[in-house]
């Protein structure tokens, strides 16, 4: 098992965000977390990468507890995620951008680059290796996104919306990564609100709704699920 979330809880003041929710992710998969806007999708990625701490609750990666790391000891330990709102560091390059992903586990300067190198090829950024980050076009943005991620090693990459606002094409190409990404060993746990990509991609679904989660499984029987169709798909996805 390379992610255990237990009984994940987070209160802010009166408001649950998340409730209880537990679920498990095996080296090697895809596995979607899905659910309407507000759900608390996002909450649990802050609280399995250490952004935020948990009210209640365990989360264990690669056999060790994670719980109450701070965010860069949980990426130096091989989870990394990328964010819904995309923010390069808009005044430097791309390359420059991957090159910062990469000192979290590298010091020195030469190294660092290589592995940079190697990844923004690998991402499909090399004709804007030099380019400034801030004028590239959303989807391009997202790859570095992914690709600044990518330098820190993950053996768990944590997806959240890479496809949102992106065309069909777009869209068609991240998917197409994604797999790559996952064929060369990394383990993937995504948000995603693009539900023909998720069901393509996933081996397994988790749905949360009110913070809570309310259904896990195959992409199939989470989408003839009647209380997910209700909670989140709508009548309207089983005729599409």
């Amino acid at each position: 098992m390379l992610l255990e979330v237990q009984q994940l809880s987070k209160r802010f003041g009166g408001l649950a965000a998340v409730s209880n929710v537990s679920f498990n992710v095996l080296e090697g998969e895809i596995v979607g977390l899905i659910g309407p806007n507000g759900a608390g999708k996002t909450t649990l990625f802050n609280l399995i990468a250490g952004a935020f701490a948990p009210t209640s609750g365990k989360v264990n990666f690669a056999g060790s507890e994670i719980t109450h790391l701070p965010s860069h000891r949980v990426c130096k330990a091989g989870l990394a995620r990328t964010f819904q709102i995309v923010r390069p560091f808009g005044n430097m390059s791309v390359i420059e951008n991957v090159v910062i992903g990469a000192f979290a586990r590298l010091q020195v300067r030469a190294e660092a680059y290589a592995v940079a190198e190697a990844i923004v090829d690998q991402t499909g950024l090399t004709r804007y290796r030099d380019v400034a980050a801030r004028s590239l076009p959303i989807a391009l943005r997202k790859r570095v996104e992914v690709a600044r991620a990518l330098a820190t090693r993950p053996r768990l990459l944590l997806l959240d919306e890479v496809m949102n606002g992106l065309t069909p094409t777009e869209t068609r190409e991240i998917m197409s990564l994604v797999r790559e990404l996952n064929a060369s060993g990394i383990t993937i746990l995504l948000i995603e609100h693009v539900m023909p990509a998720v069901m393509s991609l996933c081996s397994r679904i988790v749905v949360v709704h009110h913070g809570e989660k309310i259904a896990e499984g195959p992409p199939a029987e989470i989408a003839s699920s009647p209380r997910v169709i209700e909670a989140y798909l709508g009548e309207e996805f089983l005729i599409q």
